[in-house]
């Protein structure tokens, strides 16, 4: 008697002991933005957009318990502590920011530096339908405010969740956003204004992009269920459904109606009107 109850004991731990390990998967993620290395390079001092995308995703995937993400100065700070690493680091952000290409051999790489199999890219760039020409969003605005250009800008920024292991894409994602106003304009004449653009784009990248970009991260990790509802249709008694009634409008044809209505068509209000307007 006791080796059975031992034998239940033993069971119930290894099946408890199993389900804590299926709900114990945990992901590892490093979030690199093609502007990692640019700290206060323009004209503004301000951060670039691809650094406060990824800073904001970077804290919104902190906010689930089974994806462990670094902080950003973290990143770089490795990074530049390694010539080689940082050499295969540019030349995978040079590759996807000018290209829109994935150079995985060199990804792979890096995610192992990391200790990682997912990598998320970020990039952001400003553009205008006069050229192809891709520029940094706060020098576009220092150009269009010493110029006073009048064309509008848009901001693009993509983004692309990798597997390194497999060389795959997990998921992507591409934002637009008008910058310039009404009139075209997208300059500042001076620092208040140029302040009143970076808090836009730090909301925009704090409420959309980045809610959007860590919720699809965290999807492809861990997918929801697919639920299904039936599209059946109700039955219904066929004895109340109306039915159809050929010829249901010949009683207006009937020749007291019309005498009726002739009789009317002396009226000053039907005198404008044609009989054959009332007879179906």
């Amino acid at each position: 008697m006791r080796n059975i109850f031992l034998k239940f004991f033993l069971s119930c731990a290894i099946i408890l002991f199993s389900a804590l390990n299926v709900h114990a998967v945990e992901f590892d993620v490093l979030v690199l933005p093609t502007d990692i290395f640019s700290v206060c390079d323009n004209y503004f001092c301000f951060p670039e957009v691809s650094n406060l995308v990824a800073e904001d995703v970077i804290n919104n995937l902190k906010e689930y318990d089974k994806i462990n993400v670094k902080n950003l100065s973290q990143v770089r700070q490795k990074i530049n502590s390694d010539y080689n690493l940082k050499q295969k680091t540019i030349k995978v952000i040079e590759t996807y920011g000018k290209n829109d290409k994935i150079d995985f051999a060199t990804l792979n790489e890096i995610a192992k530096e990391f200790n990682v199999k997912s990598v998320l890219l970020i990039d952001t760039y400003a553009i205008n339908d006069k050229t192809t020409l891709r520029r940094n969003l706060w020098d576009t605005l220092e150009i269009t405010s010493a110029f006073k250009i009048t064309y509008p800008f848009t901001l693009k920024t993509n983004a692309v969740l990798t597997d390194c292991v497999n060389g795959l894409v997990m998921w992507s994602g591409k934002y637009s956003k008008n910058v310039s106003d009404s009139f075209g304009y997208y300059n500042a004449s001076n620092q208040t204004e140029a302040l009143s653009k970076l808090e836009k784009i730090k909301i925009y990248s704090h409420d959309t992009i980045a809610n959007n970009i860590s919720q699809n991260v965290y999807m492809r990790f861990f997918p929801k269920e697919v639920r299904t509802f039936s599209l059946t249709k109700p039955q219904t008694d066929s004895s109340s459904q109306p039915k159809f009634v050929p010829n249901a409008l010949d009683h207006l044809s009937d020749p007291h109606i019309r005498k009726e209505l002739e009789k009317e068509n002396s009226n000053r209000y039907f005198r404008d009107f044609d009989l054959d307007d009332f007879v179906f």
